[in-house]
C-alpha cells in the first residue's frame, strides 16, 4: 500500500496539519500546535513504497517526543530499523 497522506494527517488530530506537494514530487508536511511547528519532507520515493505510512507516523511521533524532551521507548526505536548495519571491506 502506498503512503497515505490522509492517514498520516489523521494520526495527529491534536495538530493543525497541512501537506503540500512540491515540484520535485515530494510533499511538505507541516504540523502546528501552540505556536510551534514541525516540518517533514516526505520524499517521492516513499509515496509508492509499501507499508511506509505506519513507519512515517511512528518516526514523526518519535521526533515529537524528542522535541518535548521525552526519551523514546526502545520498542519504538526498533520499529525504525529496516535493515542490517552496513559492513565495510578492509583491503
Amino acid at each position: 500500500m502506498p503512503l497515505n497522506i490522509q492517514e498520516i494527517i489523521a494520526a495527529f488530530p491534536e495538530f493543525d496539519t497541512t501537506c503540500e506537494k512540491r515540484p520535485d514530487g515530494s510533499h511538505l508536511l507541516v504540523l502546528r500546535k501552540d505556536g510551534a511547528q514541525i516540518k517533514r519532507v516526505l520524499p517521492s520515493l516513499l509515496m509508492s513504497a509499501p507499508l511506509r505510512t505506519e513507519w512515517v507516523v511512528s518516526a514523526i511521533r518519535r521526533d515529537i517526543q524528542q522535541d518535548a524532551g521525552v526519551t523514546p521507548l526502545v520498542a519504538g526505536l526498533q520499529s525504525q530499523s529496516h535493515g542490517a548495519l552496513p559492513s565495510y571491506a578492509h583491503w
